[in-house]
């Protein structure tokens, strides 16, 4: 069995890293791998260079640029591929162009956005040989939004890709009166993410709640979002320590994990949150409400309903029983949902079913 990812770019995303982590683990569980990438100069270039898998780029030449895979199919088929995955917008977008031509390699088409898509996308999730989704929300989206209702697709969560080492809830000391409660949220910094809108719904927390809050990432927004935080008056609260590669400690200090974005498709920080025992408070995006199971690890609030965020994260920042029972909950809910190994072992089984040509 030869496979073959495609993806634009390894910029540092929750995408690309799912994709590598795949991959990785296919090829150590002796499936011969390959992942083609459109261009060079990713962030994550050397982690791939470093993995078990083959690594291509292709040749671009002096145009640097996502949409452009000169000889994608060609090498296709020079490596004799069997199946292909379609990793993000573009790559998916070029899957469409596969999908018009007689080829010898079956494809399969992934959705795992909370953005609207464009049209060479939607052709190959309607022509693939399958489809992947990351929730159940997100068939049920395109099912509405773009009428294409498949019986051959499979739900895949993100495995949680990271070592996340949960903290003994007991020795998570912060109350309302004397350590501070720490807050947390981990995401790449873009106008959809909201980042801006946390600090607004901190700042109107009750004084009597000692809070500090922490925005881990970064990307374009983040400068207008410390500028933010000084303009309200709650810069001495916030901490901005940019790209983490081990979040362990952060999540070991913190309470709660909070969630204020506008757009998603399956959270990899709520996976992680989860798996570190952080009860979470978040809006009901995209396929939010199945990293966590609400009401008994998290709450689930509203779609831009601040008053209800607000409402929530007071309660259970002034309820060390509450976050006490739901951190169980949140560890429980992650080990059975949203392990490296049932992943990896979830596309295995499906890649098999489709070289034996089952529907």
């Amino acid at each position: 069995m030869r496979i073959a990812f495609i993806q634009d770019h390894l910029r540092n995303g929750g995408t690309e890293n799912q994709t590598l982590h795949i991959a990785h683990g296919l090829a150590t569980e002796g499936i011969e791998t390959h992942v083609i990438v459109f261009r060079q100069g990713g962030i994550l270039d050397d982690k791939a260079d470093a993995s078990d898998f083959h690594l291509h780029f292709l040749n671009q030449g002096q145009l640097k640029t996502d949409w452009f895979a000169p000889g994608l199919d060609s090498l296709l088929r020079s490596l004799d591929i069997d199946i292909v995955i379609a990793m993000g917008r573009m790559g998916n977008c070029h899957a469409g162009l596969l999908c018009r031509s007689k080829r010898p390699y079956r494809i399969v088409a992934t959705f795992r956005t909370g953005k609207t898509i464009p049209w060479l996308q939607r052709r190959a999730l309607r022509k693939a040989d399958h489809i992947v989704a990351n929730s159940r929300e997100a068939l049920a989206r395109i099912a509405k939004l773009y009428e294409i209702e498949r019986a051959d697709s499979t739900v895949i969560y993100n495995g949680c890709i990271r070592k996340i080492e949960p903290t003994p809830p007991s020795e998570k000391s912060g109350t309302t009166h004397e350590a501070p409660i720490h807050l947390v949220s981990a995401s790449m910094f873009r106008p959809d993410k909201k980042q801006q809108r946390l600090l607004y719904i901190c700042k109107r927390l009750p004084t009597q709640i000692n809070w500090r809050l922490t925005l881990a990432g970064d990307g374009s927004e983040r400068s207008a979002c410390v500028a933010e935080a000084k303009r309200i008056g709650v810069e001495d609260r916030v901490d901005f320590p940019g790209l983490l590669h081990n979040p362990n400690p952060l999540y070991q200090q913190s309470h709660i994990a909070v969630h204020a974005s506008a757009k998603e498709s399956l959270p990899n920080f709520l996976v992680e949150a989860q798996m570190a025992g952080l009860p979470v408070i978040a809006y009901n995006v995209g396929g939010v409400a199945e990293t966590f199971n609400p009401g008994q690890s998290g709450i689930l609030i509203e779609s831009a309903d601040e008053s209800r965020f607000v409402e929530a994260l007071e309660n259970l920042a002034q309820s060390p029983k509450l976050r006490l029972r739901m951190s169980e909950a949140a560890r429980k809910y992650a080990r059975d949902h949203f392990t490296a190994e049932a992943q990896l072992q979830t596309y295995i089984n499906l890649l098999n079913k489709l070289i034996s040509g089952q529907k």
